[in-house]
């Protein structure tokens, strides 16, 4: 028994290195840059002239670069990322349909021209708040989501708390100009972050027009990011622009195994800054996912001739400089632990063990 379980634990050995290599990702096809502004891909993007950026990798949480990042800023309209997470938290149903308010038709600045009476579903109001950024269907969404647009702020700062964005002051849903509105780039990534495993939220934020509604509720809209048309790894995120914020944008990088996320506000260039930021962690990065949650690993005897397999407790995700990625190694703690190590034997990952995870049968 003992025999046998070397021999597993060594195959297993041999599968995880053979993981240790990216994932691929299919070809993707770019589009005609359209309108877009022109995005300064060579701008250095060790010192990005954003008063705040900073760029994480979605799956790991690893944060790769920072400047300013826990500064606290105004977010424009990059702030509506939490209006939607929390709507679609909170939503039972998407195809619910609610009424627009004379208060909601009434936002100003950059809407989507709703008005009092006419009736669309909670998925019509987020496309529209993301796609074209519309003021007025965050406050739309504020009160079918929570009944007021005051309670519904009050529960988006909680949601930011539990999150882990405790800094976050959140006054209204959309990012118009208020005082004490504002948060750090790297809460904003973050919450940003957990938004972007919505399918809902990835997809819509991936689009490059948008159609929704229906009769004479029918809209369609081009994605305000224009990044999208920049560069065929760009898969989101959402743009803000105010006089006190300056341009904003969070972006988001797919790369084989990776999604790199970056923020930067009040940039004086901000695709071309996002651009550089995003290029550049991927050149220099892999992001490498050895071990999934509920993967048989090892085999661990009983002493009286029986023994149970040990499954992986959690998924396992490792960032890594791609310089370094072939001095990773593994180190068996049976029946415990499987450790990852780096080159210099330090501990930078792992998983538990365990005997029966959830859906295992």
């Amino acid at each position: 028994m003992c025999r046998f379980r070397k021999i597993w634990v060594c195959s297993l050995l041999a599968l995880l290195l053979a993981l240790l290599l990216p994932a691929g990702t299919g070809a993707m096809a770019a589009e005609p840059a359209n309108d877009a502004e022109p995005a300064n891909a060579a701008t250095a993007a060790a010192t990005p002239g954003a008063a705040a950026a900073y760029v994480m990798e979605l799956h790991s949480g690893e944060t790769i670069f920072s400047q300013n990042g826990e500064q606290m800023l105004p977010p424009a309209s990059t702030g509506k990322i939490v209006t939607a997470l929390l709507t679609l938290d909170m939503a039972e149903d998407l195809d619910e349909r609610t009424t627009i308010s004379a208060q909601a038709a009434a936002v100003p600045e950059m809407s989507i021209d709703l008005c009092a009476g006419e009736t669309l579903t909670l998925a019509d109001l987020l496309t529209g708040a993301l796609v074209h950024s519309g003021n007025d269907a965050c406050f739309a969404l504020a009160e079918a989501v929570a009944g007021s647009e005051p309670l519904f702020v009050h529960w988006l700062n909680l949601k930011a708390a539990v999150l882990g964005a405790y800094a976050t002051q959140l006054y209204n849903p959309h990012g118009l100009p208020e005082e004490g509105h504002a948060m750090s780039a790297a809460d904003l990534a973050h919450l940003a972050a957990y938004a972007m495993q919505h399918p809902f939220f990835a997809e819509t934020v991936a689009s490059k027009q948008a159609v929704f509604g229906e009769g004479e509720s029918r809209r369609s809209y081009t994605n305000t990011n224009k990044l999208l048309w920049q560069d065929a790894h760009i898969i989101g995120i959402k743009t803000g622009t105010t006089d006190d914020a300056g341009n904003c944008l969070v972006a988001a990088y797919a790369d084989q195994a990776a999604v790199y996320l970056s923020v930067v506000f009040h940039s004086p260039d901000r695709y071309g800054e996002s651009l550089a930021l995003l290029r550049q962690a991927a050149a220099e990065h892999l992001l490498l996912f050895p071990v999934k949650a509920g993967q048989a690993l090892a085999y661990w005897p009983d002493g009286a001739g029986g023994g149970e397999r040990l499954y992986a407790a959690e998924d396992v995700y490792i960032l890594t400089e791609r310089a370094a990625a072939e001095g990773i190694r593994v180190r068996w703690e049976l029946p415990r632990r499987l450790v990852f190590l780096d080159a210099a034997g330090a501990e930078i990952a792992s998983t538990a063990l365990v005997k029966k995870p959830a859906g295992i049968s």
